[in-house]
């Protein structure tokens, strides 16, 4: 460039080759920034995407499918089952039959036929028989009827199982990204921390030299400095961990990096705990899973009490023998009822009956424990976050306070109204301050998520 200038001091157009190249220069420069950006994540878009890509949620929706599946296997029991025996083979030993003398009877003109023993036999050669049957089943559409109805339940709980392991991933989710953002805010203020402890340490070396600090004061504000350092490096450490989680639960790659967007969070659409109750216990998806294996234990109970009833079904039975010679015949057919009944088991379905009472029993202890805890759990969590909102509004106070504090001390410093020790002092209370602000506004955000999951908000 400065060539061409220097040569053609006066031309135009080296000027417009100039101008030329710096905006293609600019073009290049922000198209390069515009790539190595990172895509806006908000709240929202990575609950979405934990929702689609998540392999736990992936995993409890494949479940509600895999009960469908046994539910459309169980219905098909109310259909005729079919079943065949086929056996062929060499005979191992010969079959004999002996025919005694006047088995057919004694006439005057022949006398007894046979006459003598006859002893009629089977050759060693291949042979073999089959037995078909095709049966509808009439007596036991009860207990079939209760093994649908319990297969039906078991696909509904696992639907609710779904909605559990959403509202959980989710809640992580919100928990995770909220961490993020908290840990952003840490950052910076470890940022601000870190810039203001390298000026009191500028401040008190200049001190020592002028004779108004001590060696030793000095000494602490260069160690403050360190501390502030690494403290900002250990908190830029964990805010990859948190990011390596977030893209985790949505099943992203973990190297994904994303520009994170504070949320609005929304008050509860509970007034009081009274209310937070109510609507966790309206909403959660647990409860009803427990209401669900309660009917699903009745459902069994119902189909254990259908077997003290004999199994009649309508039947069509075949049986084929090849190879038989006269001895059999080699197609024999028979349809009618067939009957199958266990009168003495010595009780045993009678004790497999009341172990499925005691069954509905637990899980009815289990709903009512379970709807006390999640009650529990709501009003708990209504009263965190009240408490964070109270306690975010008393940190960012104390800041404000302590922000004004520590420009009063250094601004006596300076004007050598104030000792070092002072301005020390005011450094370490607008610290611990600025870490509280931060930590309580971390805790808001927990608070809010686990609150969300309380109430069973859906993701």
């Amino acid at each position: 460039m400065n060539l061409a200038i220097d040569t053609y001091p006066d031309s135009k157009y080296d000027l417009n080759v100039d101008t030329a190249v710096n905006r293609n220069t600019i073009l290049i420069l922000i198209c390069t920034a515009a790539v190595a950006a990172p895509a806006t994540l908000t709240m929202d878009d990575a609950v979405r995407n934990a929702m689609r890509h998540n392999r736990s949620v992936a995993a409890a929706r494949s479940k509600i499918d895999e009960r469908a599946a046994q539910l459309a296997a169980a219905k098909t029991r109310r259909w005729p089952v079919s079943s065949t025996m086929l056996q062929f083979g060499p005979s191992l030993t010969r079959a004999n039959v002996t025919f005694p003398a006047g088995a057919f009877g004694t006439y005057e003109g022949t006398g007894p036929l046979p006459g003598e023993d006859i002893r009629v036999g089977i050759p060693r050669q291949l042979s073999g028989f089959s037995y078909s049957q095709a049966a509808l089943p009439l007596t036991q559409q009860w207990r079939i009827g209760a093994a649908i109805e319990v297969a039906r339940l078991e696909r509904e709980v696992s639907g609710r199982e779904a909605e559990v392991a959403e509202r959980e991933i989710a809640q992580q989710t919100r928990q995770t990204y909220l961490a993020i953002l908290s840990l952003d805010a840490a950052r910076a203020a470890a940022r601000a921390r870190t810039a203001l402890a390298a000026e009191v340490e500028r401040l008190a070396s200049g001190g020592v030299t002028a004779g108004v600090a001590l060696p030793a004061e000095a000494r602490e504000a260069a160690a403050r400095l360190e501390r502030a350092r690494a403290a900002q490096a250990e908190l830029d450490a964990e805010r990859e961990n948190l990011r390596e989680q977030l893209n985790a639960l949505m099943g992203s790659p973990l190297d994904a990096e994303w520009d994170f967007w504070p949320p609005v969070l929304d008050e509860p659409g509970a007034a009081n705990a009274a209310q937070a109750q109510a609507l966790a216990a309206a909403q959660r998806p647990e409860l009803e899973a427990a209401r669900l294996r309660i009917r699903q234990a009745e459902a069994e109970a119902r189909g254990k009490r259908s077997e003290f009833v004999p199994d009649v079904s309508l039947s069509v039975s075949h049986f084929g023998f090849l190879n038989t010679g006269n001895l059999a015949p080699s197609n024999f057919a028979v349809a009618g009822v067939t009957v199958q009944w266990e009168p003495w088991d010595w009780g045993r379905k009678k004790h497999e009956l009341a172990a499925l009472r005691h069954r509905r029993e637990q899980e009815l202890l289990s709903h009512q424990e379970g709807t006390q805890q999640v009650s529990r759990q709501a009003g708990a969590a209504w009263r965190a976050w009240k408490q964070s909102e109270t306690n975010l509004a008393a940190a960012r106070t104390a800041l404000t306070a302590s922000e004004e504090s520590l420009r009063v001390a250094r601004a006596r410093y300076e004007k050598e109204a104030a000792l070092l020790r002072q301005l020390l002092e005011a450094q370490a209370d607008f610290e611990a301050a600025q870490e509280q602000e931060v930590r309580a506004f971390a805790a808001r955000g927990t608070a809010w998520a686990n609150l969300q999951f309380a109430l069973g908000s859906k993701p």
